[in-house]
C-alpha cells in the first residue's frame, strides 16, 4: 500500500522533500484570546488528510478534528476555555465544555449531578479541566513508516485525599487515518479510591445529520436514562429542532474477540461528488462495558455523543447503592484503549 501520494517508502519520499513537516508534523502553540487565553495545544497533521488538536491544558483531550478539511468533531458554543474557568457544581461543567473529538469524564466520578455519601458531585468530574504535563512529542521515522507520538500525564490529586494519575499516549501515522489512544490510570495513593471514567466522543455536522447511520452491535439491553418513548429509530439522527437531548444506555454490547466496534457514516458532497464519510471507534469491552449515546438535535447544539465508560452516567450514588461502583486499589493501574479510524469512500451507502 502506498504511504502517501503514490510513494511507498519514507526513503523515496525524503528524496522529494526538504523536511517531513512539508507532509506531516505537529506544532505546539498557545492561545492568546478570550477565555482560552494561555491554553497550550498541539496541532497534528498526519500527511494523509487527518488533522487534529491535542489540548495539553485540558487533560490531553482531543479537540478539533478534520478529515480532508471536513469537520468530524463537534465544537460547543463555549469556545476554548482555560481550566481556570472550571465550575464544579451541578451542570455548570457545561460552561467549560469545549466539545472536541474527545472529552474525558472522571476520574472518581462522572455522569449526572448527584449527592454521594453527603458529597455533592457535579457533572462529569474535574479531569477534563485539569492541565497535563507533556512527557513526549516526537516524530519517529523508519524506512517505511512515519509515526507521530504524543504522551501527557494528568494528576487528580488532593493534599489530603485521592492521588490518581492518567498517562495518555496518542499516536497517528502517515498513510493511515487513525488515532490510537492508550490510557493508563493509576491510584498512586495507599488507600482504595472510587474510579469512574467516561470517554465522551463528540461528533458533529456534516458527519451528523438526519441522513447519518449509527452502527452499534446488538446489546443485552437498551434503555433510556434521559428521555422516554419507543426505541425505534435510535440509530438515526433528527434534523435541527427544539427537542430535548436524550441519552440511551447500551448494556452488554456484543463484542468480537473482546473488542466492541461502533461507527457513524453519512453521505457528504465534496468537490461536487457524493461520498461516504465514516468514523469507526473500537475498544475492549472489558474496560468499558457501558455505552451511553447522547443525542442532542437542539438548534445550535447539534451533536452526537458516543460515550464508552466503566459505569453508566446515572451517577456515583446510584452505582454505590447497586454495588457496581468500581474502585482502584492502592498502586493499581487500569488500561483503556481506543482506535479511531476515519475514512472517505467513493461509493455511497444508502439505507
Amino acid at each position: 500500500m502506498d504511504l502517501v501520494y503514490n510513494i511507498s517508502t519514507m526513503k523515496d519520499l525524503r528524496q522529494r522533500i526538504g523536511d517531513p513537516k512539508q507532509i506531516a508534523g505537529y506544532q505546539r502553540v498557545q492561545l492568546q484570546e478570550g477565555r482560552g487565553r494561555g491554553n497550550e495545544l498541539l496541532f497534528v497533521r498526519n500527511g494523509s488528510g487527518l488533522t487534529f488538536q491535542i489540548s495539553i491544558s485540558r487533560a490531553f483531550d482531543i479537540g478539533l478534528c478534520e478529515l480532508f478539511s471536513i469537520p468530524i468533531s463537534w465544537l460547543s458554543a463555549a469556545g476554548p476555555v482555560s481550566p481556570a474557568f472550571y465550575e464544579k457544581d451541578g451542570r455548570e461543567w457545561n460552561r467549560s465544555f469545549e466539545g472536541g473529538l474527545l472529552a474525558t469524564g472522571g476520574l472518581t466520578y462522572m455522569g449526572k449531578p448527584n449527592v454521594d455519601e453527603g458529597e455533592a458531585l457535579g457533572l462529569h468530574g474535574r479531569i477534563s479541566s485539569t492541565p497535563a504535563e507533556l512527557l513526549r512529542s516526537e516524530a519517529v521515522q523508519t524506512n517505511d513508516t512515519y509515526e507521530l507520538m504524543f504522551q501527557g500525564r494528568v494528576r487528580q490529586s488532593s493534599a489530603i485525599g485521592e492521588h490518581i494519575t492518567l498517562t495518555r499516549t496518542i499516536r497517528t501515522s502517515m498513510g493511515i487515518n487513525r488515532i490510537s489512544i492508550v490510557d493508563e490510570i493509576t491510584n498512586e495513593a495507599f488507600s482504595p479510591v472510587e474510579h469512574m471514567v467516561l470517554y465522551h466522543f463528540n461528533l458533529g455536522f456534516p458527519l451528523i445529520s438526519e441522513t447519518c447511520r449509527i452502527h452499534i452491535p446488538e446489546a443485552q439491553t437498551r434503555r433510556w436514562i434521559q428521555g422516554s418513548g419507543p426505541l425505534e429509530g435510535w440509530d438515526r439522527f433528527k434534523e435541527p429542532s427544539d427537542r430535548a437531548p436524550t441519552v440511551l444506555l447500551h448494556e452488554g454490547v456484543q463484542d468480537e474477540n473482546g473488542w466492541i466496534q461502533i461507527s457513524v457514516e453519512n453521505e457528504v458532497l465534496l468537490n461536487n461528488r457524493e461520498q461516504t464519510l465514516r468514523v469507526c471507534i473500537c475498544y475492549p469491552r472489558e474496560a468499558c462495558p457501558f455505552l451511553s449515546q447522547w443525542q442532542n438535535s437542539t438548534r445550535g447544539e447539534y451533536v452526537l455523543g458516543l460515550e464508552p465508560g466503566n459505569t453508566s452516567t446515572e451517577g456515583r450514588a446510584l452505582h454505590r447503592k447497586r454495588g457496581t461502583l468500581p474502585y482502584l486499589q492502592p498502586q493499581e493501574t487500569r488500561r483503556y484503549e481506543f482506535l479511531v479510524d476515519f475514512s472517505l469512500l467513493d461509493e455511497c451507502i444508502k439505507g
